[in-house]
C-alpha cells in the first residue's frame, strides 16, 4: 500500500486530499491497516486493494465508507488506479466485483459516490457502472449513486 501511494503520490494529489508526511510512512500504513481491519470487522467500512495478475503489486484500492445500516442503509465509495493502469478496464473490472460484494454480502440499498468535475475518466466509470447523478456541489463533488 505504501508503495502504491508512494509511487502515485503526484497523480493522486489532483483527486485526494493533500497528505501529511506521515502518510508516506510504513509506520503509518502499519496502523491504518490494523484501524481498516477493525472497522471491517465491525461493519463500519470495508476496503478493497486491487492486485495486478501476478499479486506482486497494488495497481488500485476501492473503499466503502461510511456504511450506514437501519433505514437507509447507504455507504460511500471512494477508489483510485496507478497512473500507469489508467485506461485498462482494470478499475471497471474491480468495481464491478467489489459493488456486486457489497449488493450481495454487506447489503446496502445504495452505494453513494463523489468525483471531481474536471475528472472526466471517474465520471464515465461510475456512469458505466450505473451510478445516477443527483447534483453538483459546485465547490467540492458530483454526489451521484447506484441502487440495488
Amino acid at each position: 500500500m505504501l508503495s502504491y501511494y508512494i509511487e502515485n503520490k503526484v497523480h493522486l494529489s489532483h483527486w485526494e486530499p493533500e497528505r501529511t508526511a506521515d502518510f508516506y510512512t510504513e509506520e503509518r500504513w502499519k496502523l491504518s491497516l490494523v484501524q481498516s481491519r477493525v472497522a471491517f470487522e465491525s461493519g463500519n467500512e470495508v476496503k478493497f486493494a486491487v492486485i495486478n495478475k501476478q499479486r506482486t503489486e497494488v495497481i488500485g484500492v476501492c473503499n466503502f465508507t461510511n456504511i450506514v445500516y437501519g433505514t437507509f442503509q447507504a455507504c460511500n465509495l471512494g477508489s483510485s488506479i496507478a497512473k500507469k493502469h489508467e485506461g485498462k478496464g482494470y478499475m471497471l473490472e474491480s468495481l464491478e466485483a467489489a459493488i456486486n460484494y457489497m449488493f450481495t454480502v454487506v447489503g446496502p440499498h445504495r452505494i453513494m459516490a463523489n468525483y471531481i468535475v474536471g475528472n472526466e475518466r471517474s465520471g464515465a466509470l461510475l456512469k458505466r457502472l450505473g451510478f445516477e447523478n443527483e447534483g453538483l456541489a459546485k465547490s467540492y463533488l458530483i454526489p451521484i449513486s447506484i441502487r440495488s
